[in-house]
């Protein structure tokens, strides 16, 4: 409900009420601020009276003997409900019993004051036991409640000595409460008094736990104080029963905390011989008479923010016990007893809404101010992650300087590592003690050491690239010198292992991350120009493929000027590259002053390297290469290897195209000529002994060409066209004179046969 005002209900049967017509049971006056579909769904369920069996089974009328019922509960709505429903042993028609209910309704706005006052709760003394009806049904809100002021602590000795029971079995009785709020359990209890007694002895058991349940239980307590045997109902977790109403065969029952005081027996939990920090924190109390109205107003601050469960859950008052007791006894016994286990409490209370919760947190720095580092190997590892943990909720100094002296301790083992790994879940204090160390030069040495456990099993630059994404994530990384030159180191050595160093520094040239700043981009250059020495310092030119020579024209698109660079191994090597790529960028374009920058052995290098990188299928487009390749230093081409390479490795259609080019060098270059007629004559695959080829050499136009394709045709002739073109005149004289065709004929294949 809404507002400030405590709504009113009352139930019982008349003729006629709120809902009904009819006679019955139904609400006979509300107050005006009250739903009625909240008092249909809420109220109705719980305005019952059962009636105790030893009394109706003998059909007892008397009403003094009947013991009222109250009911406690409370709704998700927030509203707070506590009534009263009373035995009436006739109605209006004087001829059946009935009986009679009255509820208040406390609205979320007002429970607080009930709730952080037991006797407001459980001593109203104004509940109502009839009603008549000509006073209408509408009932007035009130500001407040009567009750009394009893102090229950004063006489809880007489109440357990009355109800036979004892201070330890009042403590079970409050675990059992706790664990059934929390849980699904329900909690059974009958008394050994008089039924006439049993709601006040009930009501006053209720105060009693209810001054020792943490105010997140008493938010959801909801209890009944008299029924006439055991049930489970929505809403409620502690039920009074009728002593001997209880049936242990029903499992449903039995699997309940029950508290039969009335015969002596507790089922359903045992907690003997176990520690319970809140249960005998609160014993103490108990015991001397105390409230814990301090120790719950803690609860509530280092509660705050969490999980219903885990403010209701019994656990979290055992950790909240040992940091209370702690925090007000000034001795660290508790703390020394399970150091984790502390530690790990104020990770779980300061994960939310720490700024609020300042006592924990300078307990946290008063317990790390008082250990310095953690010195024990066995809990080292866990006792950092704690303190990790809540680093990322308080962010003090203290725990990066208690971080750092654990690092520093355990430099030398293997712990020093896994260490590291937990730090670099918290990337604010990651940062935080890497810039610290980056400018304090006597902590480097743990820098160094984590940086090379980072990267030490990394052997390929891909994975270092890899590695350095991933930590980039962190772009701080890149304002530490130290950092950026064993990432640097790492790189230069890893080249050396690369069975492909192009295609490695290419990666490095191409590396990105998702956020480039000027730092990054820095660093990307520095790292690619390291990167860059080391490979041109490691090649070896003779082991160069046509793919390395081609990525190495995408990692210098924009050549370096050879003036700005040192004499050296790199800078040849450079040079050498360069000019091979130059050549086979562009093959059909490919010059020998290409290779005008390199020094004699250099072009020679260069040359042989040409040869080999050639001894693949040679296209027309290769053919200028080719002329590079097979030149002598002096200007002139080893016609004769060159014309090997290409019966080796060309096709007849690329031989054609290379004939055709050097045409005019049949007349002016004997060498050539040479090599072509060798060629041309000797090779039984030759382009001349092709048809299609033959006519088409036999096209080229140039005088001196066609006069060498001659001497090629006669050398290339059968015998018989040898002999005629050699005595063919000489022939037909002797024909004329030994008189005919015939002897000349025999002549010439007696002659042939000779």
């Amino acid at each position: 409900m809404t507002g400030k005002l405590i709504q009113q209900q009352m139930y019982t049967r008349e003729r006629g009420g709120i809902f009904l017509s009819t006679d019955g049971y139904d609400t006979i006056a509300i107050s005006e601020g009250l739903d009625k579909s909240f008092v249909k769904k809420y109220l109705h369920p719980f305005c019952i009276y059962q009636s105790p069996k030893a009394l109706t089974s003998r059909g007892e009328k008397d009403s003094s003997l009947y013991p009222e019922t109250v009911t406690l509960f409370q709704p998700e709505t927030g509203d707070m409900v506590i009534g009263q429903s009373v035995f009436v042993p006739a109605d209006f028609t004087g001829q059946r019993s009935a009986y009679f209910m009255h509820n208040y309704v406390l609205p979320p706005s007002r429970k607080e004051e009930w709730i952080k006052h037991p006797e407001k709760l459980f001593q109203i003394n104004d509940f109502q036991t009839s009603y008549k009806m000509d006073q209408g049904h509408v009932l007035p809100a009130l500001e407040e409640t009567g009750y009394d002021d009893m102090d229950v602590l004063a006489g809880k000795d007489t109440l357990l000595g009355n109800l036979g029971t004892h201070e330890d079995q009042f403590i079970q009785l409050l675990f059992a409460v706790m664990s059934s709020i929390a849980g699904k359990k329900k909690v059974f209890i009958s008394l050994n008094v008089p039924l006439q007694e049993y709601s006040k002895a009930a009501l006053q058991l209720l105060e009693l736990i209810y001054l020792y349940l943490p105010y997140t239980h008493r938010r959801k307590l909801g209890a009944m104080t008299f029924s006439s045997e055991p049930e489970s109902k929505n809403y409620i977790h502690v039920m009074f029963y009728e002593p001997g109403t209880l049936n242990m065969n029903d499992r449903s029952i039995e699997k309940q905390f029950i508290f039969d005081f009335a015969n002596d027996r507790i089922s359903g939990l045992d907690i003997t011989g176990q520690k319970h920090e809140y249960l005998d924190f609160a014993l103490d109390h108990f015991t001397q008479s105390k409230r814990m109205d301090d120790f719950f107003a803690f609860a509530e601050t280092a509660l705050s923010g969490l999980l219903e469960e885990q403010k209701l859950e019994v656990a979290s008052y055992y950790q909240l016990t040992s940091l209370y007791q702690t925090l007000n006894s000034h001795d660290d016994a508790l703390y020394k007893e399970n150091k984790l286990g502390f530690l790990n409490s104020l990770q779980k209370f300061l994960q939310m809404n720490s700024d609020e919760k300042q006592p924990l947190v300078e307990l946290f720095l008063q317990i790390l101010a008082m250990e310095k580092y953690a010195g024990d190997p066995a809990t080292a590892l866990d006792y950092i992650h704690a303190v990790v943990s809540i680093n990322q909720m308080v962010r003090s100094d203290e725990a990066l300087s208690f971080i750092l002296e654990t690092l520093n301790y355990y430099q030398n083992a293997q712990l020093f590592h896994k260490l590291w790994k937990l730090v670099e879940q918290d990337n604010r204090s990651y940062k935080a003690i890497l810039m610290f160390i980056n400018e304090h030069p006597n902590y480097d040495r743990l820098l160094e050491l984590y940086l090379d456990e980072r990267f030490n099993r990394i052997i390929r630059v891909e994975e270092i690239l890899r590695e350095l994404k991933s930590m980039l994530g962190s772009p701080y990384l890149l304002s530490i010198e130290k950092f950026k030159s064993v990432v640097i180191t790492k790189i230069e050595a890893s080249l050396k292992q690369e069975s492909n160093a192009f295609t490695t520094v290419l990666a490095i040239k191409d590396f990105k991350v998702d956020m480039a700043d000027k730092d990054f981009l820095n660093f990307k250059q520095k790292m690619f120009r390291s990167s860059v020495w080391a490979m041109l310092d490691h090649i070896r030119p003779k082991e160069l493929t046509t793919q390395d020579i081609m990525t190495f024209g995408k990692i210098f698109n924009q050549p370096i000027n050879p003036r700005d660079m040192k004499d050296g191994k790199a800078k040849d090597n450079y040079l050498m590259t360069d000019a091979l790529y130059q050549v086979l960028n562009m093959p059909s374009q490919a010059s020998p002053n290409q290779l005008k920058s390199l020094s004699r052995s250099g072009r020679e290098l260069v040359r042989e390297i040409l040869q080999q990188l050639l001894r693949v299928k040679v296209t027309t487009e290769h053919i200028p290469v080719l002329n590079i390749a097979f030149r002598s230093e002096h200007g002139d081409v080893d016609y004769g290897m060159l014309f090997k390479h290409l019966i080796q490795y060309s096709d007849d259609k690329t031989m054609m195209a290379f004939i055709k080019d050097h045409s005019n060098l049949v007349g002016i270059d004997v060498p050539y000529r040479s090599a072509l007629r060798s060629y041309l004559v000797s090779d039984p695959k030759s382009i001349w002994r092709n048809k299609k080829y033959n006519k088409e050499l036999k096209l080229i136009r140039k005088s001196s060409f066609k006069n060498f394709l001659k001497e090629v045709e006669t050398e290339t002739a059968s015998p018989l066209v040898k002999f005629f073109k050699k005595y063919g005149v000489k022939l037909l004289i002797a024909v004329v004179v030994l008189g005919g065709a015939g002897g000349a004929a025999w002549f010439g294949v007696d002659y042939l046969f000779q």
